[in-house]
């Protein structure tokens, strides 16, 4: 097995996208032209054990799943959470754009996230992977390492030897060495990098060429975005790095652990209680009671429940106890066969107002989060540029979600020779433009409140329909 980290480009085959709607667009762009409480955390935290006021989130915007799945480890990005699934065989997003748990891939062996981008390692390689936003959208980027860190422009890693430390470029899998030997990797949300001595134990800065000792071991680190943090090797102290000085001050007493974005946190050693630090030495305030486990983002604090089954979000004012319960993503049912998934789909894609009806219920229940065994792909960039989505009043948006539907799974679960061909010249491709058409011309035939269309504007939105089914049925 290689290393991921390479310092030369080697080419690697991109997805194809869909070449659907790519022709025709200067006659459709015409058509559109005409249309608190503070504890003193000296000798050490202190609190009530045990004490929690989850504020519960009402069930209209929470569907919580009976059976719910068990999980390992959680991260964050921007103001999403992810889980990662006990028996590693899928990753779930929850963010506020959406109503519940989203699975976005199957298995992974591990996540790490910075800034508003998440990243997972595939199993059995180890090669890591970058989150493309969508579900099941994800792009190589490197082989495997040692451990990966990342701030909110870069990702860093140490190769599996631990005998450097390499920078992602951006482009493809080339990464680029920037550091020796290292044991462990510290980031923050800005662009701040350290790196352990895996010898000495020494905690050094990386600043953008050149590496600088700051102070010596210690059982954890952590970064903010205005400052770096240490625990002391005995656990007995947090201590804030002055770099101006180069020393460091004590700022805690006794802790567990420590983690930061904008904030920096610290779990009581006997109890597993989580407090936050209020910016003054000394002081800081509790804000949870034990937890699996803790994941932040800027100002994001997510807790994963001691049984795993369930993630609660903070929301209270930085000096009580209150989370809102995010529930848990579903237990996953058994997938389906290739045959059933493909007989499953088959029937999303027919013509006429069942088949449609059935289409939007399905696609509904999965942006509900809904147990999917068929988990097709939902993946989808709407009427392509130049294309435009709408078209005066009317909206085709709808019509060309449903054919990146049928072509994006029949791909998937064929090829693009079947899909382009089928059997006897019954090919896939042909009914799912059909299908198109009969969407768009659906919104044409749309009448009555709140638009009243005149029959000059039903003939102009009937004339872009023929043009955007041409286009696709050109292309290739």
């Amino acid at each position: 097995m290689t290393s991921l980290f390479r310092s030369s480009p080697r080419r690697v085959p991109a997805r194809r996208r869909k070449t659907a709607r790519i022709a025709c667009w200067s006659l459709a762009g015409t058509l559109a032209g005409a249309l608190a409480w503070t504890t003193a955390f000296g000798p050490g935290l202190t609190g009530t054990p045990g004490r929690s006021d989850t504020v519960a989130i009402a069930a209209s915007t929470v569907s919580q799943d009976p059976v719910p799945m068990a999980m390992e480890q959680i991260v964050a990005a921007g103001d999403s959470a992810y889980a990662l699934a006990a028996d590693h065989q899928a990753v779930y997003e929850w963010s506020t754009g959406q109503a519940n748990w989203q699975k976005i891939r199957g298995a992974a062996q591990k996540l790490y996230a910075g800034g508003d981008r998440l990243y997972a390692i595939e199993p059995g390689s180890g090669d890591i992977s970058r989150y493309g936003g969508e579900p099941n959208q994800w792009t190589r980027i490197g082989g495997p390492g040692a451990t990966f860190a990342a701030t909110s422009k870069d990702l860093y890693g140490i190769s599996p030897d631990h005998s450097g430390v390499w920078k992602y470029s951006g482009r493809g899998d080339v990464w680029n060495k920037v550091g020796d030997p290292a044991g462990n990797l510290y980031t923050g949300p800005d662009k701040a990098l350290y790196a352990t001595n895996p010898v000495t134990k020494d905690i050094v800065k990386y600043d953008g060429g050149r590496w600088k000792v700051v102070g010596g071991p210690g059982a954890a680190f952590a970064v903010t975005d205005n400052n770096f943090y240490g625990l002391t090797p005995d656990h007995k102290a947090v201590v804030e790095y002055d770099a101006k000085k180069n020393v460091w001050n004590p700022v805690g007493g006794p802790a567990g652990t420590i983690l930061a974005s904008n904030t920096l946190y610290a779990t009581r050693p006997d109890t597993g209680e989580l407090y936050k630090y209020n910016g003054s030495p000394g002081k800081w305030n509790r804000v949870s009671g034990a937890a699996a486990a803790f994941a932040t983002s800027g100002d994001h604090l997510y807790r994963l429940a001691p049984d795993k089954l369930s993630v609660q979000r903070y929301a209270g004012s930085g000096a009580d106890d209150k989370w809102a319960d995010l529930g848990a993503p579903p237990a996953s049912a058994v997938p389906a066969t290739p045959a059933e998934k493909l007989a499953r789909l088959d029937a999303l894609t027919q013509l006429g107002d069942k088949a449609f009806g059935d289409w939007v219920e399905t696609r509904a229940a999965h942006q509900l989060g809904k147990p999917d065994r068929y988990e097709f792909n939902w993946t989808t960039n709407g009427c392509n540029d130049p294309a435009p989505n709408r078209l005066g009043t009317y909206d085709f948006t709808f019509a060309c979600i449903r054919h990146d539907f049928g072509y994006r799974n029949y791909k998937d679960l064929q090829g693009e020779d079947v899909f382009q061909h089928g059997a006897d010249w019954n090919s896939p491709k042909d009914r799912v433009d059909r299908i198109f058409h009969q969407d768009l011309l659906a919104v044409c035939d749309e009448m009555g409140f709140p638009v009243h269309h005149t029959a000059t504007e039903r003939a102009a939105c009937v004339k872009a329909a023929d043009v955007y089914f041409a286009a696709v049925v050109v292309a290739s």
